[in-house]
């Protein structure tokens, strides 16, 4: 009789044991933004939104609401008095947004809410982009040889950072060809400044001069006002650099 009491208590201290676990607690919701954190003014760019955490209850249902905010988004979109909209119960969004036409920084504002059949989360989350007038570095290309290059890899530095690279599709001999890139210079200091660029035959990320690859380099100077809560790069600086690029008795996969 004496075991019964003990009995009991056993059960139910496992009945709250049970209690405390058989729930499932609901989770905060959050969220991830995913995309780029320069563009140029007016430039159209894509970025994607990961939700993670849910209410409790079955059925959850997203709504998502996303504009940019800045010192100036006249020009941009889409602004918050006419916000983006997007819902479903999946937990990835993919949406576009276009910057504005000044230089700035501004801020990605995405607003989720998450309802169930029992219960409903809501958060914000912010992206910062810093919106600036690209620099153009620009290359040209002459091939002295009797043979024609195609596939050139040609990389792009700026103070020995790599900052992007492009293909050369097809080099005949005896002719030009010229290539750009557009260099969103964010952080970029006043004053002079090293560009660089490599002509890769092989692709194999080291420059030979033996099979005609051949670096550039060359000096360009940057001016820009104090920076303030709506600074705008007074620059347009073209970079151009003769390269002569000699494909000499080359032949690999591809080259005709």
């Amino acid at each position: 009789m004496k075991v019964l009491p003990a009995l009991l208590v056993a059960m139910a201290a496992l009945a709250v044991l049970l209690t405390g676990a058989t729930p499932a607690a609901a989770q905060a919701i959050s969220g991830a933004i995913t995309g780029p954190t320069a563009l140029a003014p007016g430039q159209v760019a894509a970025y994607n939104l990961t939700l993670t955490g849910e209410p409790e209850g079955a059925d959850v249902n997203y709504t998502v609401t996303y504009w940019i905010t800045g010192t100036n988004v006249m020009g941009g979109a889409p602004l918050q008095s006419a916000p983006g909209r997007a819902s479903g119960d999946r937990t990835a969004y993919a949406f576009n947004i276009t910057a504005p036409p000044q230089d700035q920084a501004i801020t990605l504002v995405v607003s989720v809410g998450a309802r169930s059949t029992t219960g409903f989360e809501n958060t914000t989350v912010e992206y910062a982009i810093t919106v600036v007038t690209p620099i153009v570095l620009s290359a040209t290309f002459h091939n002295a040889s009797s043979t024609a290059a195609v596939n050139v890899t040609v990389r792009f530095y700026v103070d020995n950072l790599l900052v992007g690279a492009t293909k050369i599709k097809r080099v005949d001999p005896n002719a030009d060809v010229t290539v750009t890139f557009n260099y969103l210079p964010v952080g970029l200091g006043p004053g002079p400044h090293t560009v660089r660029v490599e002509a890769d035959l092989d692709n194999n990320g080291v420059i030979d001069a033996s099979k005609g690859e051949v670096v550039v380099s060359d000096l360009f100077y940057r001016e820009t006002p104090g920076l303030s809560p709506g600074w705008t790069f007074l620059i347009g600086v073209a970079a151009f650099i003769p390269v002569f690029l000699g494909v000499v008795a080359l032949r690999r996969r591809g080259q005709t």
